[in-house]
Formats: structure tokens, sequence, C-alpha cells
């Protein structure tokens, strides 16, 4: 039986974050030439609501007595969440100075332990081998903001990079 290979996308501009879900990271990208060219801020609210509502469904799976007062506590914070998308790794996709090449910059603090790798980041964006990685410390994890997601759900994992 033939292997098909899945046709490698056409290279696109974008942004990325990477999540913590209840049991693993997930790698969330939104490509211009798909979603349109945004900021950062744009599309952590188009990751937040899938996001928050697959800890509900976690929750709803491990502590069924405690959905409805996790979800109003959510709520009441809902605007802060929305405005510390600096909680999690993430980093924008953009064309480089050479025809065909981009530049990713990140904030450096996607780690072994995420299993999301440079190459899943590039080939969700097809551009694969024509990448320069650029740590971007405006792009780095906030600590004030992980610890304000924290207080909503049980993440013990630290991440994001700590003051001296």
């Amino acid at each position: 039986m033939p292997l098909h290979r899945r046709k490698p996308r056409a290279p696109s501009e974008g942004v990325f974050f990477v999540v913590r879900l209840p049991d693993h990271w997930q790698l969330c990208t939104f490509r211009f030439d798909e979603f349109g060219p945004a900021g950062l801020p744009d599309f952590w609210i188009e990751t937040l609501g899938p996001f928050l509502n697959l800890w509900l469904h976690h929750f709803e799976q491990t502590a069924p007595d405690t959905v409805d007062a996790r979800q109003e506590e959510m709520q009441r914070g809902l605007g802060m969440l929305v405005a510390n998308y600096d909680a999690f790794p993430r980093g924008i996709v953009s064309k480089g100075m050479r025809k065909g090449h981009f530049i990713v910059r990140h904030g450096g603090d996607i780690s072994r332990n995420m299993h999301i790798l440079h190459r899943d980041v590039e080939a969700a964006f097809g551009i694969t081998g024509h990448t320069r990685w650029v740590i971007d410390e405006k792009h780095t994890s906030a600590p004030e903001a992980a610890q304000y997601l924290r207080k909503y759900l049980p993440i013990d994992e630290e991440w994001e990079k700590r003051g001296d």
C-alpha cells in the first residue's frame, strides 16, 4: 500500500502560542494567510475560549462538583485572563530579508518537556528549512501573568523565566 504524503503547506507569516492543557502542552497557530494579520493579543482571545473550555471539560471529568464554582470564578476574572496574553510561551513568524526566508521571534521559554519542537512550529507555518529563530524578550512569558492564570487553573509547572 503506498504511503501518501501530505502536501507541504505554503509559507505564511503568523503568530503562535504554546498553552498548558490538563495533560499536555498544545501548539496553537494562527497563519495570516488563513486568519488575516493581527497581533498576539487579538489571537490570544481566539485561543482563550477553547483553552478555558478544555479545562472546564477536565473539571467535569475529574471534579464535577467544582465546575460551576470554577466557571463562575473564571468569568469574574475573564477581563484579566484576556489581558494576560503573555502568560504562555508565544511567538511571531515574519518574513526575513531574503526571499523565502522567515524569522521566528519568541521568548526563549519553550522547553523540552513541552514536547513542542521548532520543527512543529515551522511545519505549521510551512517555513521548514528557511527559518532563523531569534529570542526577543518582549515575547518572554510574564511571571505575574502566569501566576494570575494559576489562580484559576491547577498548573504546577513553571515555564516563565524568573527575574534575578
